[in-house]
């Protein structure tokens, strides 16, 4: 072989998906979400908690909105459905943006817009106002609504991204319940009719306190890498892998327009394997120092297997 072949680099999704091995070779139980993976679940899951709030909400704050408006029949029904009509836009023209400009940059402008519309509301003055606050309520959720499917989806294990995903639409339902019940507590507490303002505002610090949040969180290392970005999205993977004991040590991504070159340097390297061993293996192999705790001691090294001599 007149070609020498460099170390194999791994995608994204790989470094996602990487088990621990114990010096032996046996599988070591899968390791659990990182603190950052935590953070990132529980910011996305928290745009549907508001989706169901504000929805349920309005609705108990309806007959309030009604009587100090002196709302019709018909500007009644478009107080209700204001919110979801919004969300509905939101959900499909809008968002793709995140294509566009990256998911993070959309992930703190959804809420931002969430917040601003949050704030708007409790000043306002005629039916024109309210209608445009729902709306725009509406909108920043239903533009979060893809980006916090892709989020999820984009910095999860593949053994864990479909109940991840689907938990967050439980959140929907917590969300109404709260809703309602944020309502009947305020309507306990302050009869009357301007009370409707105070539901909205008990969402604005927790709103906030998202906002905040996702600021620290990382971009989504697969849409860097789509991107040709690939050094940052080096750096993006190792800040969401951040766990101890640390692995991987290292992180290096492959570069998808070495694409072709990488199979036929591998189709060279293959050519002669019998079919029973035709694949290349270049095995990550992550062991444990035998002395001391096995949960605390850590070292990484590459092997390359070839008719079963693996060496470090």
């Amino acid at each position: 072989m007149t070609e020498s072949i460099s170390r194999l680099r791994n995608t994204v999704q790989a470094y996602l998906d990487e088990k621990p091995l114990w010096s032996d070779g046996t599988l070591a139980p899968a390791s659990p979400m990182t603190s950052m993976q935590q953070r990132i679940w529980w910011l996305s899951v928290a745009g549907k908690f508001f989706e169901g709030l504000v929805v349920f909400m309005t609705g108990v704050a309806l007959p309030l909105i009604a009587k100090e408006f002196g709302l019709s029949a018909a500007q009644h029904g478009m107080v209700g459905a204001a919110s979801l009509f919004g969300i509905l836009i939101g959900a499909s023209a809008l968002g793709g943006l995140c294509d566009r400009f990256g998911r993070k940059p959309m992930f703190i402008v959804e809420m931002a817009l969430f917040v601003v519309f949050l704030v708007l509301i409790l000043f306002t003055q005629n039916f024109a106002w309210l209608v445009a606050c729902l709306f725009g309520m509406g909108l920043a959720l239903g533009c979060d609504y893809p980006t916090a499917h892709l989020v999820i989806s984009e910095n999860m294990p593949s053994r864990s991204r479909g109940t991840l995903v689907l938990a967050a639409f439980g959140f929907q339902a917590a969300g109404a319940l709260v809703g309602t019940a944020v309502g009947y507590v305020v309507l306990n507490a302050d009869p009357s009719l301007p009370a409707w303002r105070w539901m909205y505002g008990t969402a604005i610090i927790p709103a906030g306190l998202v906002l905040l949040g996702r600021f620290f969180v990382t971009e989504s290392p697969h849409w860097l890498a789509i991107k040709n970005r690939h050094r940052e999205a080096e750096m993006e993977l190792k800040r969401l892998l951040d766990r101890k004991p640390p692995y991987p040590n290292e992180v290096t991504l492959a570069d998808p327009r070495g694409g072709a070159k990488a199979a036929a340097c591998r189709g060279r390297l293959c050519g002669s394997v019998q079919p029973a061993q035709s694949a290349c293996h270049h095995t990550r192999i992550r062991s444990l120092v035998p002395s001391g705790p096995r949960h605390l001691r850590h070292r990484y090294f590459h092997a390359h297997d070839s008719g079963g001599d693996r060496r470090p």
